[in-house]
């Protein structure tokens, strides 16, 4: 259930930044003589810029809190359709996530409801206006799931409690969550109150929360960059069916630094990131559910092209496994800091799922990582790539 801190970034070996290789141009003595100066001069410049993230022997990077760090916890869920299970497994994550020092918790784009069919999904997005509450039942019910003594077999009792989606609120849930555990906490979930198609059909918004830990709605973000792909045989989604774009650029203040928000399919369009910065932002948000043939060929990329061109921290909570007959997810929640390197990456399916299961912990599952603004500031103060940016003229 829990997987403290993760794997180290696959690119680099003993967490050690990889050094540029040696050109094969310069001839005899000239070559050897350039090719230490070189290495020489990128160990230095290197060892400069990320000398916050150094590694102490014996402990992964992610397990290092420095005194101005927040520890923030990443779940990865395998949600399905049924609303009360989502938030027992939410409830278990912010248990975890509050055992071990955590100041915020990052659950996964629809979070609380993957329904089988578009037309599921429609019936149970929720409304933002109006917040229905939860029944006693289902609220102490979500109480327990904090309380250290929790044990996962309580489930089989909720199950037979008489409660149905319709008559479950995920939002209501969510407040309850961080007022119980003292958490901050962003997540992912259909909304109602979108504008209808030009056809004339129902349409939603997938919408990003951030609850602080008295339970209130600080801010919340209506996905801008829909998901409409077809990769033949393979995948076939079409999100524009029945969600409506959102259209603001939302930043948020919290107790780890300022937010930018967005979600999954937002990460290939670099444009949002950089309005993010221009507000303030210092840690991205991409809560994702992506599929295993997209995550496979570019999760790790964007994630980490988009920390290292912003200089933000990138916090990717990820949906992992089956879903149900028609969605499968990539699972590999990560943590990547403003240099661009993993502190810490939950697993997922990077072959098949029986493969991936004996290394991946069956979800719900959290890690926990540091954040620490101050090594934020020291990457953007010895190369302020963001100053080059506005003063840069492109014609």
């Amino acid at each position: 259930m829990m997987q403290f801190l993760g794997k180290r970034d696959p690119t680099t070996k003993n967490g050690e930044h990889p050094t540029t290789p040696a050109s094969p141009d310069l001839p005899g003595i000239a070559c050897c003589y350039m090719n230490k100066l070189l290495s020489s001069i990128v160990v230095v410049l290197l060892s400069f810029i990320s000398a916050p993230i150094i590694p102490i022997k014996g402990l992964p990077t992610a397990s290092l809190a420095p005194m101005s760090a927040s520890r923030i916890a990443v779940g990865q869920l395998r949600t399905t359709n049924s609303k009360i299970k989502s938030l027992i497994d939410a409830g278990c994550c912010a248990r975890l996530a509050k055992e071990h020092g955590a100041v915020m918790l990052f659950l996964p784009e629809n979070f609380g409801f993957m329904g089988k069919s578009t037309e599921e999904t429609i019936e149970q997005a929720e409304s933002m206006a109006k917040i229905k509450a939860n029944s006693p039942t289902v609220t102490q019910a979500i109480r327990e799931t904090l309380a250290p003594s929790y044990v996962t077999q309580k489930m089989s009792c909720i199950s037979t409690s008489g409660s149905t989606n319709d008559s479950i609120s995920l939002l209501d849930g969510l407040k309850t969550i961080a007022v119980e555990s003292g958490l901050w906490i962003s997540a992912c979930m259909h909304t109602a109150g979108a504008p209808p198609s030009a056809v004339g059909t129902s349409r939603i918004y997938n919408t990003h929360f951030i609850l602080d830990a008295s339970g209130m709605i600080q801010a919340h973000y209506h996905k801008i960059h829909l998901f409409d792909v077809a990769i033949t045989d393979q995948v076939e989604l079409r999100e524009s069916a029945s969600t409506a774009p959102g259209s603001q650029v939302v930043v948020c203040d919290s107790p780890i630094g300022r937010l930018g928000l967005s979600t999954c399919y937002d990460i290939r369009f670099p444009q949002l990131y950089a309005e993010l910065v221009d507000k303030g932002a210092q840690i991205l948000l991409v809560p994702a559910a992506f599929t295993p043939v997209t995550g496979r060929a570019h999760w790790h990329l964007l994630l980490r092209a988009r920390a290292a061109e912003t200089q933000c921290y990138v916090v990717a909570a990820a949906q992992y496994g089956v879903h149900n007959e028609r969605r499968i997810s990539y699972g590999h929640s990560l943590v990547v800091d403003p240099w661009g390197v993993v502190l810490a990456d939950a697993g997922g399916m990077d072959s098949s799922l029986d493969a991936a299961a004996a290394d991946v912990p069956e979800p719900p599952s959290v890690f926990c990582c540091d954040i620490d603004v101050e090594k934020l500031h020291l990457v953007r103060q010895r190369m302020p790539v963001q100053k080059h940016r506005a003063n840069a003229n492109y014609k």
